[in-house]
């Protein structure tokens, strides 16, 4: 993953963390289309249970930021996103979703 952009969502202000999540969200959901074309079965459930357990994820952190109410660290939000993709197969789209945002905030990727 992008060290320069987990940098930068660590030292990030909240305001910024809820856009990044909302951004991060929409690109997961692009990932979601392709599912439905190129898998099928119990592989095809999978990747969409992990892409629905994900947006529940991510959606809930932006509303724990947004209240105040965070109830975890800059730290383990990061790595519970990095858990919670590999629990279901999908750290590749997650990194391409990351290296995509990167771009779009013009960050360098690393491996």
């Amino acid at each position: 993953m992008s060290e320069r952009l987990k940098d930068w969502f660590l030292t990030s202000s909240d305001q910024q963390k809820m856009v990044f999540l909302a951004e991060l969200s929409h690109e997961f959901t692009i990932h979601g289309r392709s599912f439905a074309l190129d898998l099928t079965g119990d592989e095809l459930a999978r990747a969409f249970k992990g892409l629905n357990e994900f947006q529940h994820m991510v959606s809930q952190d932006i509303a724990h930021i947004g209240s105040g109410s965070n109830w975890h660290s800059s730290e383990e939000l990061w790595q519970s996103l990095q858990k919670k993709a590999s629990n279901y197969g999908l750290s590749a789209h997650l990194k391409q979703s990351l290296e995509s945002l990167a771009l779009h905030r013009k960050l360098q990727t690393t491996e």
